[in-house]
């Protein structure tokens, strides 16, 4: 995972066009707040459990405002990405290694950085070939726009899709009597 400080890039046309999309399988945008922390990881697990995508931080959802006044930046609560950076390190297990953080500068068109310049956030997550869950946090899968707990038998059919599990690493509980063969008895009888 790459969180060494993001490599800034101006690109004027990806933000006009990031404003004017939604969430959808593969997108998510994030206000950064205190408790945007939560919902982040969330995504970020759900993105790597099925087919990736992009978390855009520092941009409002399109239901609550629209065009510039989507672009609030990172820079409406710094320390909130700090604790994002630092859990996406600690939080997840198995690590999540498909995560790389690109940096966008942009005009802030709202917030308390309003008028300046600023920047969002791009966190791109790869689809994993583990299957990851949040410590004490549960495991999530992306849906259409949003993200949803797997359960347990979800978790444990995805692990065996993705080949992190398999029935030869499984202990399975045996009748004895299924060892009563020919191959079992000379077995036993040569030790």
């Amino acid at each position: 995972m790459n969180l060494t400080p993001a490599a800034a890039i101006d690109n004027a046309a990806l933000v006009q066009q990031l404003i004017t999309m939604s969430e959808s399988r593969h997108l998510e945008f994030k206000r950064v707040s205190g408790k945007m922390v939560g919902k982040a990881l969330e995504t970020v697990c759900a993105l790597a459990n099925t087919d990736g995508g992009t978390l855009v931080l520092g941009v409002a959802d399109l239901k609550e405002f629209k065009g510039d006044a989507r672009l609030f930046g990172v820079e409406e609560n710094p320390e909130a990405v700090d604790e994002l950076r630092r859990k996406l390190l600690t939080e997840f297990s198995p690590a999540i290694s498909t995560v790389r953080m690109v940096a966008v500068s942009c005009r802030l068109h709202n917030g308390p950085a309003k008028g300046q310049n600023g920047h969002l956030l791009l966190v791109h997550v790869g689809r994993s070939s583990h299957v990851h869950s949040i410590l004490n946090g549960g495991t999530f899968t992306r849906m259409e726009a949003g993200n949803r707990p797997m359960s347990a038998a979800e978790s444990t059919e995805l692990s065996y899709r993705r080949g992190a599990r398999s029935a030869s690493s499984e202990p399975v509980a045996v009748a004895l009597d299924r060892l009563q063969t020919t191959a079992w008895k000379r077995f036993a009888e040569a030790r």
